[in-house]
């Protein structure tokens, strides 16, 4: 159930010239246009769809850990007016005016339209480090630092439909391929796992989830392992990011 709490502290039109500043290039010799230098070091970033938005977190527990620059009119705006915690990641919804932040233990939904809070999923882990969004919108994977993956089917519960621990150390990154009912999760233990997640358009029938691949290929370091994934928009193919400091491509 929403709060009051929560309920008032939602989308606001703050500006935030204090946190960030726009250096328009112009027609940079090297093709750079825009620079936005932020006051913290930023940890994630996210584009809306339509490619007019960008979403920021950094680590800052105030409530401007949260920026959303819009690229066209070069300003940006804090949409918290009150600490949300230790944000670990954000996202927009592929169709919906809704947008996903992801807290240590909870996904909360805003409308930016209504500049409200519509839901609150709770992750049922002890610490939450990312989160992708299924292409149609109405799923959502959770990774976690304590090796565990969540799949909430928002239509059925705030809870998680289904629990997977594959990896053997923390879980960095997760991921949707964005045309075939493939997802991924990237892990300190070198690994990335794909994994077949069918969602079907049958209400009735509960999302299908098989694991597929384990891929490897990283080298080992002592701290951190694959950081990072992101499927290729039309072809079945992935690039991992790895604390070795290599990109690698799987096909």
């Amino acid at each position: 159930e929403l709060s009051s709490e929560d309920d008032k502290a939602v989308v606001s039109t703050q500006s935030t010239g204090d946190h960030c500043k726009w250096y328009p290039l112009g027609n940079d010799k090297d093709g750079l246009r825009i620079k936005i230098v932020h006051n913290c070091v930023v940890s994630n970033l996210t584009w809306h769809n339509n490619g007019s938005y960008l979403a920021v977190t950094m680590r800052d527990s105030s409530s401007c850990s949260v920026l959303i620059h819009n690229i066209i009119k070069h300003n940006s705006q804090k949409p918290f007016n009150k600490s949300k915690g230790q944000v670990q990641q954000v996202e927009f919804h592929p169709n919906k005016p809704f947008f996903f932040v992801l807290s240590q233990r909870y996904v909360r939904i805003y409308n930016l339209v209504k500049q409200a809070m519509v839901r609150k999923l709770i992750c049922s882990v002890k610490w939450a480090s990312c989160m992708a969004i299924h292409p149609k919108g109405d799923n959502l994977i959770v990774g976690s630092y304590d090796k565990a993956l969540v799949w909430f089917d928002m239509d059925l519960s705030v809870k998680p439909y289904k629990t997977l621990v594959q990896h053997k150390k923390a879980i960095r990154s997760v991921s949707f391929h964005p045309r075939y009912p493939l997802y991924a999760s990237s892990s300190d233990d070198n690994s990335t796992i794909i994994t077949h997640g069918m969602v079907y358009n049958d209400l009735v029938k509960n999302p299908l989830v098989v694991p597929v691949k384990v891929l490897r290929g990283h080298q080992d370091n002592t701290k951190y392992g694959v950081l990072s994934n992101v499927f290729h928009p039309t072809q079945p193919w992935i690039y991992t990011g790895g604390a070795d400091g290599c990109i690698w491509l799987y096909v």
